[in-house]
């Protein structure tokens, strides 16, 4: 679990505003990505949600044709997703030590998960994504900057801190990791606020030995 106290107030954040996150959000999903990636995985691919959060994506994943794994750090989020998705197979785990074998899942779905953590662990989070994942897309989004765990505002939740990244940035992450088909485009903010920016990023794996 986490020990930065960054991490952890940004946790209890989620945790305090979890209902509130899941009004805000529901509506503001990246429904084009979520397509692509559906198409990407194929009917019947196993796919990790890894920061589900209050179960924001679950139905739109499962209603595609994938089977879902979901799990988030936030103990609210996690009671809302079994509320919101009660058959759903979710659990509480980090995202840097996932309780799955090796090469287990089509895909993954990650947008605005690793960004709650250190610059310095992204590259290990990656590396343990690709580790649990056999084949298929990768997509995951980050806001644009240059911030270490910085203190932003985030509706509804208040201060939680997040580290951001350039796409240059992005596109080294995913092909040191070991991704193929990298792409990294600039989107505006589903909020529509002007000082914010969030990059999508995409990477694919073909089927491993």
């Amino acid at each position: 679990m986490p020990s930065d106290p960054r991490v952890v107030a940004t946790v209890a954040a989620y945790d305090q505003h979890a209902a509130g996150y899941h009004e805000l959000w529901r509506q503001r999903r990246p429904l084009d990505a979520i397509r692509k990636f559906l198409a990407l995985a194929g009917r019947g691919a196993r796919v990790l949600d890894v920061a589900c959060g209050p179960a924001l994506d679950l139905r739109l994943l499962s209603d595609g044709g994938v089977k879902v794994f979901a799990g988030d750090l936030s103990h609210e989020a996690l009671r809302l997703a079994k509320t919101f998705y009660p058959k759903g197979a979710i659990a509480r785990w980090d995202l840097r030590r996932l309780p799955f074998p090796e090469q287990v899942f089509d895909g993954v779905w990650a947008p605005a998960a690793l960004q709650h953590l250190p610059r310095g662990q992204i590259r290990q989070a990656l590396q343990e994504l690709r580790r649990v994942q056999r084949r298929g897309p990768l997509f995951l989004t980050f806001r644009s900057g240059s911030g270490n765990l910085e203190a932003v505002e985030e509706p509804p939740l208040g201060t939680v801190h997040i580290t951001s990244l350039s796409d240059t940035e992005l596109r080294a992450l995913l092909l040191d990791a070991g991704y193929s088909g990298v792409e990294v485009e600039l989107r505006p903010d589903p909020l529509a606020r002007e000082e914010v920016r969030w990059l999508y990023g995409w990477g694919r794996l073909a089927p491993r030995p």
